[in-house]
């Protein structure tokens, strides 16, 4: 039939990744403010349910146990009708209780689209070109973001925000439903999934792990910091988002060639390195626009997660791929929400500078296990 997608192709995975973006943002624009206006909610509120929205992301190894039935195409393509769905659900609710639901319904898709979606890239990539391939795609999330934004911010000018959740969150699984039926199986019938952790991926956990430690201190405390000790409004620091959107458009490409003409050890390392004199910087640094560079070199730092995914795929067997990923991901969100808590807590007993210094110390932990991996020379040896 005409509407069938014949191959798995880079396009159709940078669209799907697209729609993915376009959803889980649009919700992340349009959250606090419906969350507060419609249903009062509380600091206390809010926290709780984006602490529970991270429980999904603790499991997103259950990816690899559909995995050894479900095609990574199918997979990917039945996160996106979940996050359309989560949206749609989120427009619905009649309490925090309910929102809170919906919301963890989608951060289920979106947590086992990312493994999926990621497995699917590397595995049409040639070994020369991961990074660079991983760098367009990341580079089209950033403009689906500036798109879920952009959304969001001219539909609830003339709706409001349970319909605005409805018409993008139908979009959304829309395009999910028309893909689940499209796209074709992307599995040779002689690959045997298990679900196994090998010991060969240990250092990727690790690296998963300690990022994510990281990822979770930044995103928790870096825009509370500008928000609570130097009075932004949101208007200001939507800006600044939308302006992250803007330059990792192209950073992030810039990142995919670096790694593939200079190696992985020598991005993860060396951004590691950096992102030392940032969280140095969080905690010393006391002005404002300096404060907002560091905030920008740290959000185009993330896009160096394209050299870990690379040297994953660099070591991986085919059929391990998926699980790798999937294993990762919950590596990573292991502390999603024990670092808020302890971060917090930390803040109110010694000072924001601590927490930003204990930062620092997990990134340059995070640069010793870097320097483990193999140089670029020697990943070519081996292939």
């Amino acid at each position: 039939m005409t509407f069938r997608i014949r191959q798995i192709s880079v396009p159709t995975i940078t669209f799907s990744a697209v729609i993915c973006w376009v959803g889980f943002n649009a919700w992340r624009v349009i959250f606090n403010n419906f969350a507060i206006e419609v249903f009062d909610a509380s600091p206390t509120d809010v926290g709780l349910i984006q602490a529970v929205r991270e429980i999904p992301g603790l499991l997103a190894f259950g990816v690899g146990a559909l995995a050894i039935y479900l095609t990574e195409s199918r997979i990917a393509s039945l996160s996106i009708v979940a996050i359309g769905l989560g949206l749609i659900l989120s427009g619905m609710a009649p309490s925090l209780f309910v929102l809170g639901f919906a919301t963890v319904f989608m951060s289920f898709g979106f947590h086992y689209f990312e493994p999926t979606n990621s497995s699917q890239l590397l595995a049409i990539s040639s070994s020369d070109e991961m990074g660079k391939v991983q760098g367009r795609l990341r580079s089209w999330q950033s403009v689906a973001g500036l798109i879920g934004a952009g959304s969001v911010m001219a539909l609830t000018l003339v709706m409001d925000y349970r319909e605005t959740l409805y018409l993008i969150g139908g979009i959304v699984m829309a395009i999910g439903i028309y893909l689940v039926v499209a796209l074709p199986a992307n599995r040779g019938k002689s690959e045997n999934r298990k679900m196994r952790i090998k010991r060969k991926y240990t250092l990727y956990y690790i690296l998963a792990f300690l990022r994510g430690c990281r990822r979770h201190i930044f995103t928790t405390f870096a825009i509370f910091l500008l928000v609570k000790n130097h009075h932004l409004d949101i208007t200001i620091v939507s800006g600044m988002m939308m302006a992250n959107f803007v330059v990792t458009i192209f950073t992030n490409r810039w990142l995919g060639h670096l790694s593939d003409k200079c190696g992985e050890r020598f991005v993860l390392a060396g951004s590691s390195f950096l992102l030392v004199f940032i969280f140095t910087g969080y905690a010393y640094v006391t002005y404002l626009p300096a404060l907002v560079l560091l905030y920008l070199l740290d959000n185009i730092l993330f896009g160096s997660s394209i050299a870990l995914k690379s040297y994953l795929r660099k070591i991986s067997n085919r059929e391990d791929l998926t699980g790798c990923l999937s294993f990762g991901m919950t590596a990573n969100h292991i502390t999603a929400v024990i670092i808020p808590v302890v971060g917090g807590t930390v803040w109110a007993m010694f000072g924001y500078q601590t927490t930003f210094i204990a930062g620092a110390i997990i990134v340059f932990v995070d640069l010793l296990f870097s320097l483990r991996l193999p140089k670029l020379n020697q990943f070519q040896k081996q292939g």
